[in-house]
């Protein structure tokens, strides 16, 4: 890969990390912002708090209550099922993908300073727990309130391969690009202790100075993992940016669709987002001119595109769709000029939404 820089991270950062992934690199910290982005209109909105505060005010407004009132006991009582979940539901998304986008950060900024062995052991948390959490809550939600509420510590710790290929086939049907997740190959890609593409054997071999399950977590003699590594080959970089970008993408998909569960969201956003990071990955990592988003916005936004310098026609290709996705800006292939390219403006303006099934928010449906 020869893309240059994306224009996301000041290159000062990028220094020490090889051009050739600058682009895989920056591509994974957009789609860590674009998490942060939802998270701050989520937390913004206050609905983690909506319930608490709606029982507050009625026990303000209450003759005779005295003490605290426990509200999660309250609702079990009173079976307000639908305010229970959306309680503790927006609790625990919210803390979950704050957690689990602290420790992404400190990963990748790692990544950028070569801490090969530390950014693994940062990166494990978040994709082996605190995703599945939030793929678990997305797919089987009864199942984890009702692991979560009693005993968790037992019954929310540890799973097997059926199980988690069968949450990771149950969230996935509920994305709105489900076609392009496989849940065995997300599965291998993050637990398998036996696939050598796979995180899972280095992200042991970065936890413990010996590891012994299997050829591939077998310490070698007179060795001690990582302890020898030398931080300038570059290798490590293949093996993070060969898997990570398309995790990210599918990481990004499970924290909207999580958010999704307690707090109504704008359709034209929601597609804005998918598209745009579909779309600039495709640009990024597929091979040759395999584009179907590049193609589709070609031909659906085909009036509105035209040169602002010469009025040739517009189109969005390999070379210039970062830009336009990441930046609103592209740069047109017959005069070379740059124009502005508003995408979101574009895609109201053609009336282009992602299909999506079921209803956004269940529990803010009436009881």
């Amino acid at each position: 890969m020869s893309t240059p820089s994306l224009g996301i991270i000041d290159e000062s950062r990028l220094v020490l990390v090889p051009p050739q992934y600058w682009a895989a690199h920056e591509f994974c910290f957009r789609m860590h912002d674009q998490i942060t982005e939802l998270l701050v209109q989520y937390e913004a909105s206050g609905t983690q708090h909506w319930v608490s505060n709606a029982f507050q005010t009625v026990l303000n407004k209450s003759k005779g209550v005295t003490g605290e009132v426990n509200i999660i006991k309250l609702m079990k009582d009173k079976q307000l099922v639908g305010m229970y979940k959306h309680h503790i539901v927006s609790h625990l998304v919210r803390a979950l993908t704050s957690d689990m986008l602290h420790f992404i950060y400190e990963a990748l900024r790692c990544f950028e300073k070569r801490k090969f062995a530390v950014g693994y052991a940062l990166l494990r948390k978040p994709l082996k727990e605190n995703l599945l959490f939030l793929v678990w809550i997305l797919g089987d939600l009864d199942d984890f309130l009702a692991r979560f509420e009693a005993d968790n510590y037992k019954n929310l710790n540890g799973s097997t391969e059926e199980q988690r290929i069968a949450l990771f086939t149950k969230a996935i049907s509920r994305l709105a690009t489900k076609d392009g997740f496989d849940p065995d190959k997300i599965n291998a890609t993050i637990f398998s202790k036996t696939n050598a593409d796979g995180f899972e054997p280095i992200w042991q071999r970065a936890s413990h100075l010996v590891t012994s399950q299997g050829s591939l977590l077998k310490t070698e003699d007179y060795n001690l993992n990582f302890i020898f590594n030398n931080p300038a080959y570059n290798h490590h970089y293949d093996f993070i940016y060969r898997e990570l970008p398309k995790l990210m993408i599918f990481v990004v998909q499970v924290a909207l669709e999580s958010f999704g569960l307690v707090l109504q969201a704008n359709e034209r956003t929601v597609s804005h987002l998918i598209i745009s990071t579909m779309g600039c990955y495709e640009a990024i990592f597929l091979p040759g001119r395999n584009q179907p988003i590049g193609r589709l916005l070609n031909k659906s936004l085909k009036p509105f595109l035209k040169c602002i310098h010469c009025d040739s026609a517009l189109r969005i290709t390999k070379s210039n769709a970062p830009m336009a996705y990441l930046h609103e800006r592209i740069v047109c292939g017959s005069c070379g000029l740059t124009s502005d390219f508003p995408f979101y403006w574009l895609m109201a303006m053609a009336k282009m939404t992602i299909k999506r099934d079921g209803p956004l928010a269940p529990f803010l449906q009436a009881e």
